[in-house]
């Protein structure tokens, strides 16, 4: 796609925006740097969308429509709608500052992959409003890139993370078992939440709500222990917690909590 030589009327930044596309495009087909790629997405998502502000207010028109192009894994999404160009490089960064989170995560970074997990929620929630204004498509753009229910799973589903990592800031920090219950429990209703937009297959996806239901369970028993109710703590931990069968993903120091639950 060539924006210069795409619209009818001189536009100042369109040589720019073509430029940003190739680079962007470059780097997803290569995977050469993930900072570069973050970059590149990033300054294409702010030129594009100044062009789009500047074909809306001017009722600009175009010489040729152009059919933009992206990839998704196997997948390949072709349409003449100009939306999507400011909707898959967002993706892109999504998904960047989702990885990255898990990489802080494995690091016990859990501040800074609280941040950055609570910005690719935030972009999930701008696709989502880009969505609403799409207001038609092809069959052949039934992908969930572009559904709108799927953009608010990975909202919910990132926010619930976030929570686990709040949560595990807590442990770190030595908070009493009923701050750590309410964690868990924000971090569980997250989870379903997400669950409720998007339950399909596709794409696959650990589900943290075994994870986070766990810890609830683990939580409650520690604060009926203080209280002395004894028997009611140790019931909670027989018949509520498997902690062998609870996968915790990158979250080490959520698998050490649960082993401290005796076999």
């Amino acid at each position: 796609v060539e924006f210069e030589k795409t619209l009818s009327q001189k536009w100042s930044s369109s040589i720019e925006c073509t430029r940003q596309r190739m680079a962007l495009q470059q780097l997803l087909d290569t995977l050469e740097s993930k900072e570069e790629l973050e970059k590149r997405a990033k300054d294409y998502t702010k030129v594009v969308d100044k062009l789009l502000l500047h074909l809306s207010k001017n009722n600009a028109t175009v010489v040729e429509q152009p059919n933009f192009e992206w990839s998704v894994g196997d997948d390949i999404i072709q349409t003449p709608c100009w939306k999507i160009e400011s909707i898959m490089p967002r993706v892109v960064l999504a998904y960047l500052l989702h990885d990255n989170a898990v990489e802080q995560i494995n690091e016990s970074n859990f501040k800074n992959a609280h941040k950055l997990l609570l910005n690719s929620s935030k972009i999930h929630n701008e696709i989502e409003n880009q969505l609403v204004m799409w207001k038609w498509k092809l069959p052949e753009l039934n992908h969930f890139v572009l559904k709108r229910d799927w953009h608010s799973h990975r909202h919910y589903h990132l926010n619930g993370l976030a929570q686990l990592c709040t949560l595990c800031v807590g442990i770190q920090n030595q908070s009493s078992s009923s701050i750590l219950y309410t964690l868990s429990q924000r971090a569980l209703t997250h989870f379903c939440k997400a669950t409720a937009f998007w339950f399909f297959e596709e794409p696959k996806e650990q589900s943290y709500i075994p994870l986070a239901e766990s810890l609830r369970y683990f939580y409650s028993s520690e604060i009926l222990w203080t209280r002395g109710q004894y028997g009611a703590s140790i019931h909670t931990l027989e018949h509520w917690l498997k902690p062998n069968l609870i996968s915790t993903g990158p979250f080490q120091l959520l698998q050490n909590e649960l082993e401290k639950v005796p076999p």
